[in-house]
């Protein structure tokens, strides 16, 4: 396996969570799954396929406008984050490597946070049963910036809570879409594969300064 490093001047990392650091992608399809099925609607993949562009509440209002679903929306927010909560705390799990590369930067002695677009229950959730609270400084969640990754706002305040400017601080993302937003703001990017968004992984390469397959890429190999 080749081994790669960050840059030397790199003095902070911002973890994507869902589909960088844990394999939650496919727990809200199954999630959208067991939702309808309880309420007699068929399921679509197509279905799960425009929910992951939206908002919660906007995805929760979708299935009562559009699938019918016979709820208010407090009830389709309360049973929706009931199924993907458990979930989260009880089976989704850390990617290859994530967990081993996150504890090496902190022996490192660099601050390491999480930036998501999810809510921070569920990343809080998930992010503890799989052992990446303790090294985090902190979690920032799109919802407490006010904006989704597709401005940086929530990058540049990552860097600026822990420090540093954005060209000593890395980026890590499975979504094109925030790898490009953090790359423009003047962060280091760095590529994860992820299988659920395996069709953007050559487009990942062309805006990241380097890609990974999985974060055991970065691990150092010790002597003895």
């Amino acid at each position: 396996m080749e081994r790669k490093r960050l840059p030397d001047n790199i003095r902070a990392v911002v973890f994507d969570i869902d589909g960088t650091l844990v394999d939650s992608l496919d727990a809200w399809a199954e999630s959208d799954r067991i939702f309808l099925a309880e309420n007699n609607v068929p399921y679509d993949e197509e279905i799960s396929e425009k929910l992951k562009t939206m908002h919660f509440i906007s995805a929760a209002q979708y299935f009562i406008d559009e699938l019918h679903v016979d709820m208010t929306l407090d009830e389709v927010m309360d049973r929706i984050n009931e199924i993907i909560g458990r979930k989260y705390r009880e089976e989704i799990t850390a990617k290859p490597g994530a967990f081993e590369f996150a504890k090496q930067c902190t022996e490192k002695g660099m601050h390491i946070c999480a930036a998501t677009s999810n809510l921070r229950g569920l990343a809080e959730g998930v992010l503890e049963s799989n052992g990446f609270m303790p090294l985090l400084d902190f979690i920032l969640t799109s919802d407490e910036i006010g904006s989704g990754k597709d401005d940086p706002g929530i990058f540049l305040e990552c860097a600026g809570r822990m420090g540093t400017a954005p060209c000593d601080t890395a980026v890590f993302e499975d979504s094109f879409h925030a790898a490009l937003t953090a790359s423009k703001a003047g962060f280091f990017t760095v590529g994860v594969y992820d299988r659920k968004y395996a069709d953007e992984f050559e487009r990942l390469g062309d805006v990241c300064d380097m890609t990974v397959n999985d974060m055991s890429e970065l691990l150092t190999v010790k002597k003895g």
